[in-house]
């Protein structure tokens, strides 16, 4: 939420009030059901639109300036939310002595290293992040922590890891999955560049329902934003990891309200 906004709505309207419009809108945050992602694509807003590279830029702007407060996607946090659970699965994939890469799929403002930096910091990782072109010129740009790395595409990336003679210790996705169209392709490069785990974060899934495309609407106080997603049936996408050679090795709770026929959830897999 809008940090400004919150707190005049603290303000202003009764907490346990405030509590449920959040709730409501979030449970309905999800609409419609279409056919494929370009039936979808003309009602939302561009993920690399100048509304929000510049709604990234003033969260990230205004994350730095306290160390209570974090950015993530454009929107700003007073809470980290972070998942130990998951960081403690992660640091039994790191390595404890050596270099360590891991890929950020979706990764935005290396949003995810940046807030669990208290946690990660004390290992060597190479942090690579893959996003579109704006959003990698923006983190190339202000970001100037060492061995944090944009690239627009995988193939960028790869080369990069081959120049270095990294091995990836796991790809992240973070809560990007939904907006990935053509996810599978990816999923079988990641297999074929023979990267042994990936771990999932704050996934929103489909808990019985079939896997269907939506329309996500981002509330008003965050950017009034609707962005085109995929919904997965959680065991559906759990199948299209085993059928690309990947088992799942844990189902956690991941933080974000549940939504109408789905919750957030994180996964870790690992090849076969």
């Amino acid at each position: 939420m809008n940090i400004h906004i919150k707190n005049l709505l603290k303000n202003i309207v009764p907490r346990r009030l405030l509590i449920f419009i959040s709730n409501s809108f979030q449970y309905k945050s999800f609409k419609g059901n279409f056919k494929n992602f370009d039936e979808v694509k003309s009602l939302v807003t561009n993920y690399d639109s100048n509304k929000i590279i510049n709604k990234v830029l003033k969260a990230y702007k205004n994350s730095e300036k306290s160390s209570y407060l974090i950015d993530r996607d454009g929107e700003i946090l007073k809470k980290k939310n972070q998942n130990f659970q998951l960081l403690n699965e992660m640091t039994h994939i790191i390595n404890k002595s050596k270099f360590n890469c891991v890929i950020d799929y979706g990764g935005s403002l290396a949003n995810f290293v940046r807030n669990n930096k208290n946690y990660l910091r004390k290992y060597n990782i190479v942090w690579i992040v893959i996003d579109n072109e704006r959003i990698c010129s923006l983190g190339k740009k202000i970001i100037k922590t060492d061995n944090i790395y944009f690239f627009d595409n995988l193939n960028k990336a790869y080369q990069f890891i081959l120049k270095k003679n990294l091995i990836v210790n796991f790809f992240l996705f973070g809560s990007s999955i939904q907006y990935i169209q053509g996810f599978e392709k990816i999923l079988k490069k990641i297999r074929l560049l023979n990267v042994r785990n990936i771990v999932i974060d704050r996934q929103p899934v489909l808990r019985n329902k079939t896997t269907k495309y939506a329309i996500q609407k981002i509330p008003f106080w965050v950017g009034n934003f609707s962005y085109a997603v995929k919904l997965y049936k959680s065991q559906s996408l759990i199948n299209m990891f085993i059928k690309n050679g990947y088992f799942l090795v844990n189902r956690l709770n991941a933080f974000g309200d549940q939504f109408k026929d789905g919750e957030y959830k994180s996964f870790i897999f690992k090849q076969r």
